[in-house]
């Protein structure tokens, strides 16, 4: 069924129950930024594969909303079809609840699935609906009536992290959320988010494509603790571990039957962000709601003594794995052409070689040329191209260790770089240095140190759409909260032991990108009468590209950092190559 079909048997479902737009958001019941394919509702309408966006149908449009990340992807995926691309974020465009509010009339009905929608977005919606005397309805799923091929439910095993990788056991982690939970006067916690529940019970599994997560809900009283969960995902082994450790397991399907009986002596703590409004309406009525983000969220983002020892070794099996890639992909002869997705697999065979290695943590971006451009590239049979001795060339990926978690983005010239593409690098380069070698006073937040990475581009009129960094996790999502550092004004502190990524980028739509990432480790520096000051530790080994650097653009200090990390990256991996690769590996650190 193409797109255009699926939109008019929209919208006769929508006629039959008198709605005037349908809302179809990137959403699970766990809000999740990658998803299991049986939600993803708003990709099968589209076309669109992008991780972001928000579909509107109308009983005239159909408009497809996402950011600057996928604006050429989303353009090219939709196609010819009846949706129209509006690019968030760009002046002028609307976000949809506005554009809705400008276009129907008074007493319309819009529909969205409660299922997948948090409470805090539908109450922001409801603000503007009502002004407008717009009804919106949460309880309709009009997808699912026409998706007649839709994916099962996932249902891989669950398994348990061993405490040697993750630093403590899950009874310590539920005493660590049950003090959050006291100091915000709650006897009762709801957890919706995969990855805080897998990182809390110490729980892994394959339900999301590349990570490490279960299908699950979880409910934690000052004594006890339940886990939603697919009963036959789960083994007799794990069952007994858990009641030991008084967990109790009960059915997925089971999370609002079980909220709907608290009674008035419950105090639920709950994030609005991350719970479903529907599971927010099943709260029992007599329970008191108290609005807080989830305590595992901030707890895990800060990485344990045992989590860091394990992220350093994992950098250099990571950096292994990079490197014989590099070498590989410099050194092939035009014998046996290779593509963006057989460069992909190359890489990944590079990285199960190393010992821990799981998966992917994320689909590889293997972009050539003017795919480059496109921030979130991912190459398909339809536009998987030829990679030639000429032209630049982006690779972003990462892998899933047990010993925890990637995500590393070089960028080089498969030929002879111009004298643009040169400037270009060596700028970026530069907002890379200068926020890998910050020095900030505690408790500064992520976008206090974002315009450290943009100011070199910007002194030239040029700019990045996305952030410059994101918080990653251990084993986990490689995209984590609550920190980033990004132009948003989150009011989140950068604190000791948090790993972030460190990828300023520049892009020219129809000519290349670049994008330069490591991820970096909050650390503390020295104390002085101003206070205490923190700085970033280096946790990715992979050299830079040298033939894509202007000196001359360099200061000093930019010059001593850059010969510095390339000197660490070849100390810390040639007794790990090959003799062969390491000469290569000499010779692409070699000083400037």
């Amino acid at each position: 069924m193409d797109t255009n079909n699926k939109i008019a048997l929209l919208r006769k479902k929508m006629a039959a129950r008198n709605i005037a737009a349908l809302v179809v958001p990137s959403g699970d019941p766990h809000q999740s930024e990658y998803m299991a394919d049986f939600w993803q509702a708003r990709q099968w309408l589209t076309g669109f594969t992008g991780s972001a966006g928000t579909a509107v149908v109308t009983k005239t449009a159909a408009v497809l909303w996402t950011d600057f990340r996928y604006w050429i992807q989303a353009a090219s995926q939709i196609g010819p079809s009846a949706f129209e691309l509006f690019k968030q974020g760009e002046p002028g465009v609307p976000e949809f609840e506005t554009w809705l509010s400008q276009t129907l009339l008074s007493g319309d009905i819009i529909a969205m699935d409660g299922k997948v929608v948090s409470g805090a977005n539908v109450k922001k919606y409801r603000r503007v609906f009502t002004d407008k005397g717009i009804i919106l309805a949460t309880d309709f799923d009009l997808i699912a009536d026409i998706w007649t091929d839709r994916p099962p439910m996932p249902a891989s095993r669950a398994w348990m992290l061993s405490d040697t990788y993750a630093g403590k056991t899950r009874g310590e982690k539920l005493d660590q959320i049950r003090i959050a939970m006291g100091k915000s006067d709650a006897n009762t916690h709801l957890m919706t988010t995969l990855d805080d529940i897998a990182w809390t019970f110490n729980l892994r599994g394959e339900d999301v494509h590349n990570t490490p997560v279960n299908l699950a809900f979880a409910l934690v009283t000052l004594d006890r603790a339940i886990v939603f969960i697919n009963p036959s995902k789960v083994d007799e082994m794990l069952v007994a571990q858990f009641k030991q450790d008084k967990i109790e397991l009960l059915d997925y399907t089971q999370v609002e039957e079980t909220l709907g009986r608290l009674g008035q002596e419950t105090r639920i703590c709950l994030d609005p962000d991350a719970v479903g409004v529907a599971l927010y309406q099943a709260v029992g009525k007599k329970a008191r709601i108290i609005e807080k983000i989830n305590p595992a969220t901030q707890l895990k983002a800060v990485k344990n003594e045992t989590q860091i020892n394990h992220i350093r070794q994992t950098a250099i099996k990571d950096g292994v794995a990079m490197v014989n890639f590099l070498h590989w992909l410099e050194n092939k002869t035009e014998d046996t052409p290779v593509s963006e997705m057989s460069v992909a697999e190359t890489l990944f065979e590079f990285r199960k070689q190393q010992p821990d290695f799981y998966t992917n943590s994320f689909d590889p971006i293997m972009a050539y040329k003017d795919h480059s451009a496109m921030c979130h590239y991912k190459a398909s049979p339809q536009s998987d191209r030829v990679l030639k001795k000429e032209g630049m060339f982006l690779s972003d990926s990462g892998g899933n260790y047990l010993t925890g978690t990637t995500d590393i983005t070089r960028t080089l010239n498969l030929g002879t770089p111009t004298k643009q593409e040169i400037n270009d690098y060596t700028l970026v380069l530069k907002g890379h240095i200068c926020v890998a070698t910050a020095l900030f006073p505690e408790g500064t937040k992520g976008f206090q140190i974002d315009t450290l990475a943009r100011q070199f581009l910007w002194k030239e009129g040029m700019n990045f759409g996305h952030g410059t960094g994101h918080g990653v996790g251990f084993f986990l999502c490689v995209h984590e909260g609550p920190a980033r550092i990004s132009p948003s004004p989150i009011d989140v502190e950068l604190n000791e032991g948090m790993l972030l990524t460190n990828e300023p980028g520049l892009y020219r739509e129809g000519h290349y990108g670049i994008r330069l990432e490591n991820m970096i480790l909050v650390a503390k520096a020295h104390k002085t009468e101003f206070g205490q000051f923190m700085r970033f530790e280096n946790m990715t080994l992979c050299h830079f590209e040298t033939s894509l650097v202007d000196k001359k653009l360099l200061c000093q200090e930019e010059i001593d950092y850059f010969n510095r990390y390339h000197q660490q990256v070849y100390d810390a991996l040639s007794p790990a190559l090959d003799p062969q690769v390491a000469a290569w590996l000499k010779k692409k650190t070699a000083p400037i």
